[in-house]
């Protein structure tokens, strides 16, 4: 199957599967060098002490080029042990060394960690003449060598390395290379098996009787993962939905789960619904009747062995109106700041760093100070409005194929690694947009793609397969639909209603209608037509206007329905993918929430950003609150230069607009990056937006305050890297709102 075990992580999942108790390579094309399976459970501490590494290791192709062995010191010491978790492919500083056998049979020892070489693998100088001689092994038909990697100090932070070869069938010692006084900073870090092709044909090798030992190996058994990633749950009254999403495993014993729970001060398990184990490995639970005015313990367990919990959490009580709600908005997270698998790793603006592949800069994954100053707000509920992974990152896409779906996995378990302990114990709501489902951009245009291939002309243009599989994923778990009917091509949906913390939630999704712009490919910008939200979305948010009546009314969306953008001159950018278009679909929009006297919080623009959207004049409209990304590389400025009419607080990025489809709004604070749209023109090396250092950017996350007390919204928009205790939101921040200003000033 896929899943390794609990104590590995595959770099990539498709790559890597387990048969027979053997760990093996999938892959032996030619450009995929260095993969890798980080054993996440040890790592080489910084001790001046022994460590020693065995294997047994399995040739698994009669012909091909390529060797396997240990990736050793992978991350440096520096690196949280996720994030080099992710070293594999190409060698750049941080990577560590490679203790590694031939296809041939012959041992060395190869440089991870030089960025000029990335592919190189150059091997080290070792201290023996004769160290391969007499070496039977693969060249000569053996397939299975037990390969031994020891490591001992020698003093002065100086450690020897011995790597020895034996026929794991007789134990005989076929031969051995050594390497002395190697400095012990390339000795610190994650452990790593790897396997990588070379030549015109590669080799693949396999891993089996996997060991560690000595004093300089931390063991971790808190780091295992799996065979449950995590939960998504949300809470609508006395209506819970849960998904657990189970790591990639097969086979008789992973059919069903079960979901059992309890009060927090009993021993008693109750046992709960069950699921099946579904698409996506996905177990979809639903309880009736629910509690919601207290807290309560879950485990998920499998039906064979109910004594042995996989995964535990805790729903929390619904938190009522007694105290201000606080909801946490993320969206638009890269993993990492730009593609491992690319030999060449450079900027594409004179203005960046040019920082190593395997730097912080570049492995953003876990977010741990992101993810740690938002969790510092102590959230009641979280919203994640849409990219919650792009395509080409970590590695390069795979959208078709049969590994298609354990590509996108790779993805998704990376985005789920960084929340889960989160989201143990908080409710969210999750939107699948565009990068979810492998699209640049996506005019759902109700599934209907039969305008075209591209994707301007409209629907769902990859497998449609793996676009279920993604809604069932990242969607299964939020309330009902308001009406569940799927689009075209059984494509489901996600949208409705849902009370929780005294406040009435709407969550839309604003593309999958959405009308594609060569449908109007002829006419002026200011007078194209169609649909934004659809028509079963605009009669859902004209009903919500009278559900629940006295609470205040939340919408949440992937996209600000308007498009504040703008070029050094303070031109309006022209820009399709943002929910300005169609303007009479987006009017329409507006306009509903307007009369349901709704905010609206969204993602996706990248921008941070409160605008008030207008429709006959700038403010006569509901506000709008479009979280910054949380790492993205594609930038967007709104840059008043103290130009416009009507500055809020006198921000001289705020104030009126009216954007490339005529479509009026008041903008009453903005993150821009933080250099401005001239000075990236300036220096931009591609066609794109590009920007991948984080020090150019102004990314983070959103708080929105739920008062009841004093009757108003709060809108906060924090820096990643800002500690909420003692640093300062982005300028323009808090704004608030009162409640009966929502929807029009």
């Amino acid at each position: 199957m896929p899943w390794l075990g609990k104590h590995f992580w595959a770099n990539r999942l498709q790559d890597w599967q387990l048969r027979d108790g053997i760990i093996e390579c999938r892959n032996d094309e030619t450009n995929s060098h260095g993969r890798t399976v980080h054993i996440l459970t040890r790592d080489l501490n910084t001790k001046p002490k022994p460590a020693r590494l065995r294997a047994t290791l399995h040739k698994l192709s009669s012909d091909g080029t390529g060797f396997g062995g240990f990736l050793i010191g992978a991350g440096g010491g520096e690196l949280d042990y996720r994030s080099a978790a992710l070293i594999h492919y190409a060698g750049g500083e941080n990577g560590g060394l490679l203790a590694c056998i031939d296809h041939a049979g012959k041992l060395s020892l190869r440089d991870f960690s030089d960025s000029s070489k990335p592919l190189a693998f150059d091997e080290y100088v070792l201290d023996q003449e004769e160290q391969n001689k007499g070496l039977a092994a693969f060249k000569d038909g053996l397939t299975n060598i037990t390969l031994d990697c020891n490591i001992d100090p020698v003093g002065d932070d100086r450690f020897d390395i011995r790597l020895i070869a034996y026929d794991a069938d007789t134990g005989e010692e076929l031969s051995f290379i050594v390497k002395t006084g190697l400095s012990g900073l390339n000795l610190r870090g994650n452990i790593a098996l790897a396997s990588s092709p070379s030549g015109e044909t590669g080799a693949r090798f396999g891993f089996s009787d996997i060991q560690t030992g000595g004093d300089k190996i931390s063991l971790h058994p808190e780091r295992a993962l799996g065979p449950v990633m995590g939960c998504l749950h949300s809470l609508n009254r006395r209506t819970l939905k849960l998904t657990a999403q189970f790591m990639p495993v097969e086979g008789s014993d992973w059919q069903d789960a079960r979901l059992d729970y309890k009060l927090p001060e009993s021993d008693q398990w109750v046992a709960g619904p069950m699921a099946n184990i579904g698409d996506g490995y996905t177990a979809l639970f639903r309880v009736e009747g629910w509690d919601s005015n207290h807290d309560k313990d879950y485990r998920i367990v499998l039906p064979s062995n109910p004594d042995e919990s996989l995964f535990e959490g805790q729903i929390a009580r619904d938190p009522g109106n007694d105290q201000p709600l606080k909801i946490a908005l993320h969206s638009c997270l890269l993993p990492t700041s730009r593609p491992i698998d690319r030999p060449t790793f450079e900027p594409q603006s004179t203005l960046e760093e040019n920082y190593g592949r395997y730097s912080q800069k570049s492995l953003l994954f876990p977010h741990k100070e992101l993810v740690g100053n938002c969790d510092a707000h102590d959230p009641d509920l979280y919203v994640f409005l849409g990219d919650q992974y792009y395509e080409t990152f970590p590695t390069r896409y795979g959208r078709s194929g049969p590994d298609k779906k354990l590509d996108t996995l790779y993805r998704w378990y990376l985005w789920f690694w960084t929340f889960r302990d989160s989201l143990r114990t908080r409710p969210c709501i999750v939107l699948a947009d565009d990068h979810d489902i492998l699209q640049g951009n996506v005019w759902g245009n109700g599934g209907d793609d039969s305008l075209g291939p591209k994707e301007e002309d409209g629907g769902y243009k990859y497998d449609l397969d793996l676009v279920r599989m993604v809604y069932r994923m990242q969607c299964g778990h939020n309330p009902d639909s308001y009406d569940p009917t799927p689009i075209l091509h059984d494509i489901p949906v996600s949208y409705g209603n849902f009370v929780y913390g005294g406040t009435n939630f709407a969550f839309i999704e604003d593309r999958k209608w959405k009308t594609p712009p060569n449908a109007n490919k002829d006419v002026p910008l200011t007078e194209t037509t169609g649909n934004l939200l659809g028509a079963r979305q605009e009669a859902f948010l004209k009903a919500w206007k009278d559900m629940e009546p006295g609470l205040p009314k939340v919408c949440l969306t992937a996209s600000i329905w308007g498009s504040p953008q703008t070029d050094t001159e303070l031109n309006p950018l022209v820009d399709y993918d943002a929910n300005g278009y169609p303007p009479d679909g987006r009017t329409r929009a507006v306009k509903l929430l307007s009369e349901a006297n709704a905010v609206a919080i969204a993602g996706d623009q990248h921008l941070g950003m409160v605008a008030r959207q207008g429709v006959n004049d700038f403010e006569d409209g509901p506000v709008f609150f479009a979280g910054p990304a949380g790492a993205a590389f594609w930038q967007r400025w709104f840059e008043g230069q103290d130009r416009l009419e009507n500055q809020y607080k006198s921000n001289k990025d705020s104030g009126n607009f009216v954007d490339c489809f005529g479509n009026k709004m008041r903008v009453l604070a903005v993150a821009n990056p933080k250099m401005t749209h001239a000075e990236f023109i300036e220096s931009k090396d591609s066609w794109g937006y590009f920007v991948g250092d984080y020090d150019l950017k102004s990314e983070g996350y959103g708080i929105v305050k739920v008062d009841h007390s004093k009757k108003s919204y709060v809108f906060e928009c924090w820096p990643w890297d800002a500690a909420p205790s003692r640093d300062k939101q982005f300028y323009g921040w808090p704004i608030s709102v009162p409640f009966d200003k929502a929807g029009k000033a």
